[in-house]
């Protein structure tokens, strides 16, 4: 089992040529946690609780895609959290949940635009609520499907909405979240990614393959052709030696 206890009083500034981040945290943090597995499962249980008030802004470049991001909270929070994961041969899944109790205000909103699409999004909730949430994802070669979903109830308010059409390193993913509560809310995600650069390689292989097998194939055709064309040859020859047998050419 690990634990974990933190303190945190501070106010961080980085500012490089093509970035600023600016944030201040005062909080206090304890977590336990325990897990098993081996290379292709694992499970772990994680209990935590957190209090106080953290802030941050950040913005800059990456590459050709301009980021920023707003995030404000001043909560009380516990959770427990349960994940497994299963991984073998390329294929695999993850599932996850989280029970907690919150009470306090959030808000957050971030944008990325640019040469790999765009990405939006914001929130704000306020109040005090006791919820469920659940994610899965189920991984291919090619590519990976997650969606999640949420319910909550008690005295609280919340809405937001987020959406994203990006390419990334040869993946495409596209993704939508929504959510609206007042005393009782509900919140699914659906997100999709593809690897064309898998898909690619794969195809090659397929058209490889396909390619060879038609030239076998042709190669037979041909073959077969020639020795039905000898067999007529040989007829027409075997005919004119009996006309001749018979009209003594």
């Amino acid at each position: 089992m690990e634990t974990n206890i933190e303190n945190n009083n501070e106010i961080s500034t980085t500012v490089t040529n093509n970035s600023v981040e600016v944030s201040y945290n005062n909080t206090i943090e304890a977590s336990a946690g325990v897990s098993v597995g081996n290379e292709n499962a694992s499970i772990g249980v994680e209990v935590s609780f957190k209090t106080g008030t953290e802030a941050s802004v950040e913005a800059g470049l990456k590459d050709n895609n301009v980021e920023a991001s707003v995030s404000y909270s001043d909560t009380t929070e516990a959770h427990v959290e349960a994940k497994a994961n299963v991984d073998y041969a390329g294929f695999g899944g993850s599932v996850s949940g989280d029970c907690y109790v919150k009470s306090g205000t959030e808000a957050e909103a971030h944008i990325e635009a640019g040469e790999n699409g765009l990405a939006i999004g914001g929130n704000v909730s306020s109040g005090t609520s006791i919820g469920v949430d659940g994610e899965g994802t189920l991984n291919m070669r090619e590519g990976s499907v997650t969606s999640g979903a949420g319910v909550s109830i008690g005295e609280h308010f919340e809405a937001g909405g987020s959406g994203e059409t990006t390419y990334k390193d040869g993946k495409v993913t596209v993704g939508m979240s929504g959510d609206l509560a007042a005393i009782v809310g509900v919140e699914v995600d659906v997100s999709v990614s593809v690897d064309t650069k898998q898909i690619k390689e794969e195809a090659t292989v397929v058209s490889k393959e396909v390619s060879k097998e038609v030239t076998k194939d042709a190669n037979v055709v041909v073959k077969e052709t020639k020795t039905v064309t000898n067999k007529i040859n040989d007829g027409f020859k075997s005919a004119g030696n009996a006309m001749k047998k018979i009209f003594k050419w």
